[in-house]
């Protein structure tokens, strides 16, 4: 962490205060308490403030994640389309519920409201790839290629 700030000047915008979260969490993979304070130290932000404009955003992390994000869509259009289903079978499969990550370090489950491909619901999403008009023989196959 010391390396990463090190490399960062003593004042930035807003704008770039996004850029060094994720960047950050591209690196260590999510922003911790220590990051936050350390960075309210080095660029003069007040940590509740960062912390706030990393909130605001689904995007960041605060804990620890697994190797497979599955983002499950909750929006409308999905749940018109029986994601509410998807969501009950892989969480009957995996034990996960929302925010959790498996105890191997795996898969971390996270419902999202909207994935942008509602005419193309439901939608899964497992890190970077989309899974689109998502039916429970597609989940049940994308379980088995995490595990």
């Amino acid at each position: 962490m010391e390396e990463f700030l090190n490399k960062l000047p003593t004042s930035v915008s807003k704008t770039e205060l996004l850029r060094i979260l994720q960047e950050f969490q591209d690196k260590y993979g999510y922003l911790d308490n220590d990051f936050i304070h350390e960075l309210s130290k080095k660029i003069g932000i007040q940590p509740g403030k960062i912390f706030g404009i990393a909130s605001f955003y689904s995007q960041f992390r605060f804990k620890p994640s697994g190797k497979y994000i599955v983002n499950l869509c909750s929006g409308v259009a999905c749940h018109i389309n029986s994601s509410e289903n998807l969501i009950n079978v892989f969480t009957k499969l995996t034990g996960l519920k929302d925010g959790e990550t498996s105890a191997d370090g795996k898969i971390t489950l996270e419902l999202v409201p909207c994935l942008g491909g509602c005419a193309n619901s439901p939608v899964v999403k497992v890190n970077d790839k989309y899974y689109t008009k998502v039916t429970k023989a597609d989940l049940l196959k994308i379980i088995q290629e995490l595990k």
